[in-house]
């Protein structure tokens, strides 16, 4: 496939062409399954996935079928950036543009970006994260990471963004589920099956059978009944669908088990798989989605406290990097950005000590000791004035306070020295 076509392939939407019938004979299984497919709305990256073929194999396939004229490019095909890239001239349907505020407090073409990727969520996983299907397990991380910055809700904290406030919660949790299910190994290893091998389990008619079908008296068959024949021929078993909803089901149960019981990390390895048996059920990935905020807060601590080892370790450098791991999954959290400013101070970037500790009071206000780390990095970095001011903020808050009260008497010292 060339390098045009690839980078076109989520926009493309096939639909048969006129006299397809009369150019198909011969299929085998897989074929005929990824020919059922093509209706004229399923686009292009969807049917790399379900066509029973290996990407590339479907592409070929795919690409073979435009050469013939079995297949053709409708005129227009629903938007399909990839999420996280920078596109300037990212085109929405109109009844999207609607959506467009200048107002808000949200650069325009992150509006489109997050328009854009909401009206497709429901693209491969793969695809919503922006990694090829075999990437990496470093890979699907980095890539969830890098998505997160982006469209975390929390990084437009007390911003005016509107209604984006709850399609950006919409895109990130289904960016969360992308990237739980990818980089689980067994999760992924039963999507892969899922979406894969399948459709040659089944026991279709022998290829030659097709092709005197497909020959045999063509114009008496009509579109849609070809499809349906094809569609036929080449379906899952309803017994393996049956066996695999049945399979989803007790995984679900366990995981209300484990929910109940306060078990996350339990509770969300079992709705992962319960997904994975059985992707179609919403009311599995409602489950999914409920769970991962514990499921982040229990890592982001584990995290926070591993960090605090390597400190009295003394190896800082390896404690900033576990927490920012750490404000991957919970960017929101105060106590982390306060855990990351320490850090940071600590190894002596006072740029990014300054960031995180900012950002832990503007997330937590009320804390005495976040006010008054806040000072510390200040007065390191010689902003006296603003350091006198973090350091009043928190002996206001509690007066007895050791650090705030230590960090006063540095500021005086200072003064004194002129």
């Amino acid at each position: 496939m060339s390098g045009a076509s690839q980078a076109g392939a989520d926009a493309r939407v096939p639909r048969l062409a006129k006299g397809w019938e009369r150019r198909c004979g011969g299929l085998s299984p897989e074929e005929g399954f990824l020919l059922s497919r093509i209706d004229g709305h399923t686009p292009w990256s969807l049917l790399r996935e379900i066509g029973g073929f290996v990407p590339t194999e479907a592409d070929h396939c795919l690409e073979r079928w435009l050469e013939d004229g079995i297949v053709e490019l409708c005129e227009r095909a629903p938007g399909g950036s990839q999420p996280g890239a920078s596109d300037s001239g990212c085109r929405l349907d109109p009844a999207l543009e609607a959506n467009l505020d200048a107002s808000l407090d949200l650069p325009i073409e992150v509006q489109r970006q997050v328009l854009d990727i909401e009206a497709n969520l429901e693209r491969p996983y793969h695809e919503l994260l922006g990694v090829p299907r075999n990437a990496s397990t470093k890979d699907v991380k980095r890539a969830y990471f890098a998505l997160s910055k982006l469209y975390h809700p929390d990084r437009y904290f007390r911003r005016e963004i509107g209604s984006f406030h709850r399609r950006l919660e919409r895109v990130f949790k289904k960016i969360i589920e992308a990237y739980e299910l990818l980089s689980d190994p067994a999760t992924r290893a039963e999507i892969e099956r899922s979406l894969g091998p399948e459709p040659a389990e089944t026991q279709p008619a022998p290829p030659s059978t097709g092709a005197k079908r497909a020959t045999r008296k063509p114009q008496k068959l009509s579109r849609m009944e070809h499809l349906a024949r094809l569609r036929a021929r080449f379906k899952i078993p309803k017994h393996v669908l049956a066996e695999r909803k049945a399979r989803a089901r007790e995984f679900y149960d366990a995981f209300k088990v484990a929910s109940a019981r306060g078990r996350w990390l339990e509770a969300a390895s079992n709705v992962r798989l319960a997904i994975a048996f059985d992707p179609a059920e919403r009311e599995y990935k409602r489950g999914f989605g409920e769970v991962q905020a514990e499921v982040h807060r229990v890592r982001a601590e584990s995290l926070v406290e591993k960090a605090g080892e390597c400190l009295a370790a003394g190896a800082p450098e390896e404690g900033l990097r576990l927490c920012e791991e750490a404000l991957g999954y919970r960017p929101g959290d105060a106590a982390v950005n306060h855990a990351a400013a320490r850090m940071a101070a600590e190894t002596n970037d006072l740029e990014r000590a300054k960031e995180y500790a900012e950002r832990a009071v503007e997330l937590g206000p009320d804390a005495c000791l976040h006010h008054a780390h806040l000072a510390k990095v200040l007065r390191l970095r010689g902003e006296r004035d603003l350091a006198r001011t973090a350091v009043q903020e928190a002996l206001r808050l509690d007066p007895r306070n050791p650090e705030a009260r230590s960090e006063m008497d540095a500021l005086r010292r200072l003064v004194r020295r002129g």
